[in-house]
Parts: C-alpha cells; structure tokens; sequence
C-alpha cells in the first residue's frame, strides 16, 4: 500500500514543508512547478512572506525564460498559491514581492491524491499518469484567484492521446468515450460543464 501524504495544510510542519508538498501534487506543467521550488528559495520558511526574487534571476536559475516565469507566477496568483504584495521597479532593480500560500480550497485544485496513484482512464479502465497542464487569463487586480485558470480536464481523465504510428492508428480513449455518450444518449463531455471534475475524482478515485 502506498504511503499516505501528508496534507499541504497540516500545521505540525513548517510553511516551507507545505509549500512543497503542494507544489509536489499539483497537476500544472512542470515549469510552473519547478518555478514555484526556486521561488520558495526567496520566502520565509516559516510564513511564505517576504518573496522577491526577480523574474531575471528565477529564468536564470530554472533554466526557463522570464515569459515562463511571470506565466508561472499567473498561475500561482490564480490557484490562490500567491500574492502580490509590492510592485517592484525594474529600473531601479526592485522585483515583486510576493506572500506564498497554502489556499483554502486547496483540495479542490487539479491534485494527486494523498497516496499519489496514477488514475484511471474512464474509458479502458488502464492507469496512466495524468497530464499536468494550465492557462492563464490575467486578471486587473492581485488578489489571490485573481487571475483566472484554466484546464483541460480531459488530460486529467483520459489516457494520453496516442501517437499515429506508421500502417496503425491505436484508438483515442477520449474519442472514443465520446461515441459511446453518441450512442448511449448520454452528455457529451463539452456539455458537462463544471461535472467534468467529478469525472476527474473519478478517474483519481483517491480522495483528501
């Protein structure tokens, strides 16, 4: 059985053992990932607070471009992970400062479980590992949730759309799944609206 672990709020542990367990099971891409890491570098352990490290210095150090780093930081401000508290001024070499945070809805978030499980197609039932992804809509304001996050649920429910190899096509699971909803008269899944993330507990079938 898979070692249980431990929540991201559990106070018994310092901030920065949070942060990183988090980070750890959140499904976004692996930049923002990575991004979130470095920036922990620049925070209190303890709280969070006090995180300025400039995008200049986070690219040179994950290895990604300052694009990278201010979409990773969207993100973060978007899943309530993050919040600018200062503007820096670039001219005078003032970054951002940022207070880092464990959301309260945290368990609502596009999350492994607490045993870190590969979920389970909805179509052919096999185990894969879901696909990380996010989209960013930047918001006017800096309040955590500010920014407005996006994610295709299906790469978190279906297995990995497969590769077209040369005199065989291997069959699409979301396609698939879709036909039979065709033939069934059930919902297609573009009609599902916010039930899609009951599809996705579903397919993780390991819950907080």
């Amino acid at each position: 059985m898979s070692k249980r672990i431990s929540p991201p709020d559990d106070e018994d542990r310092p901030f920065v053992s949070q942060w990183n367990t988090l980070v750890r099971i959140l499904l976004v891409e692996s930049s923002v990932k990575h991004i979130a890491r470095a920036a922990m570098d620049y925070a209190n352990y303890h709280d969070g607070a006090s995180c300025h490290p400039s995008n200049e210095r986070l690219a040179r150090e994950t290895g990604y471009n300052e694009r990278t780093v201010r979409d990773a930081w969207a993100v973060m401000r978007g899943l309530g992970m993050a919040q600018r508290v200062a503007f820096g001024v670039p001219h005078k070499g003032i970054a951002d400062e940022y207070e880092l945070m464990i959301p309260p809805g945290w368990k609502e978030l596009p999350i492994l479980g607490p045993r870190g499980r590969k979920f389970t197609c909805l179509y052919c039932a096999k185990l894969f590992n879901p696909q990380g992804n996010s989209s960013v809509n930047s918001g006017k304001d800096d309040k955590p949730g500010s920014d407005s996050i996006r994610f295709d649920v299906r790469k978190l429910c279906f297995c990995p759309t497969p590769r077209k190899t040369k005199g065989r096509d291997a069959p699409d699971c979301f396609v698939e799944w879709e036909r039979q909803c065709l033939i069934n008269e059930q919902t297609s899944w573009f009609k599902l609206g916010s039930d899609v993330w009951k599809c996705f507990r579903k397919a993780r079938s390991d819950d907080w």
